[in-house]
Parts: structure tokens; C-alpha cells; sequence
């Protein structure tokens, strides 16, 4: 016969076990096919706007949208936000290696197709 005590340890491991992949699931920028929950790269002949990360600390983009982020060394590249909708994502997370993102932030809009 088991304790009360062991069965608790049991049960609060058990609990640990389920709940430590929920949350590393929970924290992750990707999703399981490996995609960013932000959106993809995207094509700078199909980008709505362009903005320099030097004169933008914030901007509003629209679900969907493909903005071009133009760096002070000339160099550019281009996003579409279509992962998920109603997030705010820093340019550094999305921003290819060696792009000078510094402190713009993107607050991506409601998808039109989300009825919530």
C-alpha cells in the first residue's frame, strides 16, 4: 500500500510531465512545420510599403501585408505578416542575420478571416 505523501509525489510528477511540453509548445515563435508564427519572407516587388528602420521605432501592418524594412547600410529586405494575426513582433526576430533591426516593432492587425 502506498502513502498519501507518495501518491501526491506521483501525481505532482505526473502533472509536471504533462504540462513542461505544453508550455515550451506555448513559448515557441514557430510553428511544428517549422514556419514563424509571424509570417515569411516575401518578395520585394510585391511589398505595399517600405520603411526605414531608422526613422521607425513602431508601425501598424495590415494581416497579410508585405512591407519592405530598409536598414542605414543600404541593406533591405521584405516580410509578409501572415502567421498569426493581433501580435506585436520586434524586427530583430524576424529580421535576416546582420540586418540593424535596433527597437522597431511591428503590431500585426486582425486577420479578416477570424471571427473572434
Amino acid at each position: 500500500m502506498q502513502s498519501p505523501s507518495s501518491s501526491s509525489l506521483r501525481a505532482a510528477a505526473l502533472l509536471v510531465a504533462a504540462v513542461i511540453p505544453t508550455i515550451s509548445l506555448a513559448a515557441s515563435e514557430t510553428f511544428l512545420n517549422g514556419q514563424s508564427i509571424y509570417g515569411q519572407p516575401g518578395a520585394v516587388s510585391g511589398a505595399s510599403r517600405v520603411v526605414d528602420v531608422a526613422q521607425a521605432t513602431r508601425l501598424n501592418v495590415a494581416y497579410g501585408e508585405t512591407v519592405v524594412f530598409r536598414g542605414d547600410a543600404g541593406q533591405q529586405f521584405a516580410w509578409t505578416f501572415n502567421g498569426l494575426d493581433r501580435r506585436a513582433v520586434e524586427l530583430a526576430k524576424i529580421a535576416p542575420a546582420g540586418f540593424a533591426a535596433k527597437s522597431t516593432v511591428a503590431y500585426i492587425g486582425r486577420d479578416p478571416a477570424n471571427r473572434r
